[in-house]
Order: structure tokens, then C-alpha cells, then sequence
């Protein structure tokens, strides 16, 4: 993601540098966002009750959520482009979630040979 970020904001500075504090703040969402998924995850989920998962789940929904209606105001607040913005954090998920495939594709490759 990081290297997305930053061919982004290259490619953005070059062609339109209204853009970039749009740019800016979608790519901050998007690291922060990804560091809150990282950091549930490595709670070890495995290791707790029904319960306490339910809980823990729907406490990292309700960050990820409060976090993204931060960014919103701030981006509306500063009129930094909240459709860049949105585009940028749309584009860095979905190089995070093929990034994950292609990982977990290559684990179970190697398990199978």
C-alpha cells in the first residue's frame, strides 16, 4: 500500500496538484484504516468467546467508522476534494485485498505441492 501511496501521489503532483490534499487525505484514511484492521487481527481473534468476538468486532466497526466520518468532516472542513479522497481509499483497499489473495494464494500453492 505504501508504494501504491506514494506512485499516487507522483502521479497526482505531476498531473493535478489541486488534487493532492484530496490525494493526501484518502491515502492517510487508507494506511490508518489498514493499521486498524492489522491491529484487531493480530488481538488474536482465535483465542476468545463467542462473546468477546462479537464484542471485539463490532468495536473495530465502530472505530473504522468514527475514523472514517473524521476524515469526512476534516476533507469537508478544508474543501480538500472529498471525491479524490474516496477514489484514493477505494484504489489502496483494493491493491490491499489483491495483495492478500495473491499471499494467501501462494500459501495453499505450497501446501498442495
Amino acid at each position: 500500500q505504501v508504494y501504491i501511496a506514494a506512485a499516487v501521489i507522483v502521479s497526482v503532483t505531476l498531473l493535478m496538484k489541486s488534487a493532492l490534499p484530496g490525494v493526501g487525505a484518502g491515502i492517510v484514511w487508507s494506511l490508518l484504516d489498514s493499521l486498524l484492521l492489522v491491529i484487531s487481527i493480530l488481538k488474536g481473534f482465535n483465542r476468545m468467546s463467542e462473546k468477546e468476538l462479537k464484542f471485539r468486532v463490532f468495536m473495530n466497526f465502530v472505530k473504522r467508522l468514527a475514523l472514517a466520518l473524521v476524515m469526512l468532516y476534516l476533507v469537508h472542513r478544508y474543501n480538500a476534494g472529498i471525491v479524490w479522497m474516496l477514489v484514493v481509499f477505494t484504489l489502496m483497499h483494493l491493491a490491499l485485498v489483491v495483495n492478500l489473495l495473491i499471499f494467501t494464494g501462494r500459501k495453499e500453492q505450497k501446501k498442495v505441492s
